[in-house]
């Protein structure tokens, strides 16, 4: 898999984890929501404003209307009160009780006695006389008093009380008019709101859904917008940085296949010059010790000795060549769900076997038994006996193996611990290359076979290493 196939498998797997954008925090919402305010706020201060104008004009209406009728009243009461005719003054107060939104009017003589009124009760009785021209304001009443002058002298008071009901009710409705505008103005407004924030937003949203094609790999989309506006620059320019986009990708793609070919054939180069290294030796001592076999006068001593040289750099070129064919031939690892301790202990069972370890003591440490962990058996148990044994051959005099299997959460960590001569720094970095060695007689295959059984696990080789200290490799294993 390339670099560009992990990046893009890393931005799929963010955009699938990545929550959904909120309606309340969409551009969408916003506008809808902005023009509603204005709307409501508009139409509430012009409602406010017709309310308080329409408020002030019926009241100046009905001021008149009292003051009008309570000016007619005087004048046609006037004779009547000189003449004391009850009766037309009695008419006059009819005429004034037929009059809309009139609830009581009166006529009153210098003396304060009521001469005739709209409620017969109050006939007969004495009222005050109050200045002339005061308007009282009282619940749901307007009240006004009015002097009748004759010759500068007041012959009587004219009385006149109005009901505002009407007035209240015509505000009231008004408002409510008002109220169903600023409604109907919301409604009105969140629609044409809407439609608009469609029409802006539906091409942002081909947008999104063509960046997220690209975010999984699509580098060959486009969008085609016909609006003439920013939104329509910036479908052009998304074009443009997709195109330069895909342009790049191939650039890098053709720019990393030939690196590959360039490290494979660096590889091979590496691994044919590793091998000759190796070999040659063996195969120099095999080609002399042939050549003195030839000769017919070798005398026994030095025939015997040929023969063994033979036979030890024959097993040693074959060991080579199966540690080679070992490193070359590893196949897939098949993983399973299975306890690593049990395995973990059957491994150190056969390295305490081995003649290698005689004078070295085995521990195993596990915290919890069993300690499941997705792993290839096989592959595991060849990693496990190749990095113990690298161990037992550390500590040729003897000394502590102690191997560990913790679990943290959804790892589980093994670590291999020795007291040996531990590893150079010059070759701690490149302890894991083929045929890269510490020692005298190692091929330098088994790290090697250890770290790419592991990466295909998805895991790699830890090591800390102290020349004459000891060396610890651990790894991690994913839990079950």
């Amino acid at each position: 898999m390339s670099v560009i196939e992990l990046d893009r498998g890393q931005t799929v797997a963010a955009e699938q984890q990545s929550p959904r954008l909120s309606f309340f925090r969409t551009l969408r919402f916003r506008l809808v929501l902005s023009v509603a305010l204005v709307h409501a706020v508009l139409m509430g201060a012009f409602v406010w404003s017709a309310v308080n104008k329409q408020s002030e004009a019926i009241r100046a209406e009905l001021h008149n209307r009292a003051h009008s009728l309570i000016t007619l009243m005087a004048v046609a009461s006037t004779n009547a009160l000189l003449a004391e005719d009850l009766g037309s003054l009695a008419e006059v107060t009819e005429r004034v009780k037929q009059q809309p939104d009139v609830t009581e009017g009166a006529i009153v003589d210098v003396r304060g006695d009521v001469l005739a009124s709209t409620d017969p009760h109050q006939v007969g009785h004495r009222l005050p006389a109050p200045p002339d021209g005061v308007v009282v304001h009282r619940r749901n009443r307007l009240r006004l008093h009015e002097q009748i002058r004759v010759a500068g002298q007041r012959v009587g008071t004219v009385f006149l009380e109005m009901s505002t009901r009407h007035l209240k009710s015509e505000l009231a409705a008004t408002r409510n008019e008002g109220l169903l505008f600023i409604l109907l103005a919301l409604v009105v407004g969140s629609v044409a709101a809407w439609v608009l924030s469609v029409l802006i937003t539906r091409n942002l949203y081909t947008l999104m859904a063509a960046v997220r094609k690209i975010g999984g790999g699509n580098l060959g989309v486009r969008v085609e917008l016909q609006a003439r506006d920013e939104v329509g620059l910036l479908g052009g320019a998304f074009n443009a940085m997709a195109e330069s986009l895909q342009r790049i990708s191939e650039q890098v793609r053709s720019e990393h296949e030939k690196r590959t070919d360039a490290e494979r054939l660096a590889c091979v180069g590496e691994l044919s010059a590793s091998i000759a290294h190796e070999i040659r030796n063996p195969l120099s001592a095999v080609i002399n010790s042939v050549k003195l076999l030839d000769r017919a006068n070798l005398p026994v001593s030095d025939r015997a000795q040929a023969i063994a040289i033979l036979n030890t750099e024959s097993l040693r070129l074959q060991r080579i060549l199966n540690d080679f064919l070992d490193f070359a031939r590893i196949r897939e690892s098949r993983l399973l769900e299975d306890d690593v301790c049990a395995l973990i202990e059957e491994v150190a069972s056969l390295i305490r076997q081995n003649p290698q370890a005689a004078a070295v003591r085995v521990e195993v440490e596990c915290d919890a038994c069993p300690c499941r962990a997705r792993h290839d058996p096989d592959h595991l148990r060849q990693v496990l006996w190749n990095l113990m044994l690298n161990a037992v051959q550390a500590m040729p005099e003897g000394g502590n193996l102690h191997v560990r299997v913790e679990r943290a959460g959804r790892i589980v960590r093994i670590s291999i611990a020795d007291n040996g001569c531990g590893i150079p720094d010059h070759l701690l970095d490149k302890i894991v290359r083929p045929f890269v060695t510490g020692r005298k007689h190692g091929t330098g295959l088994g790290l090697s076979i250890a770290q790419r059984i592991l990466m295909q696990h998805g895991t790699s080789l830890s090591i800390v290493s102290h020349v004459n200290v000891g060396t610890e490799i651990s790894f991690d294993l994913e839990a079950v």
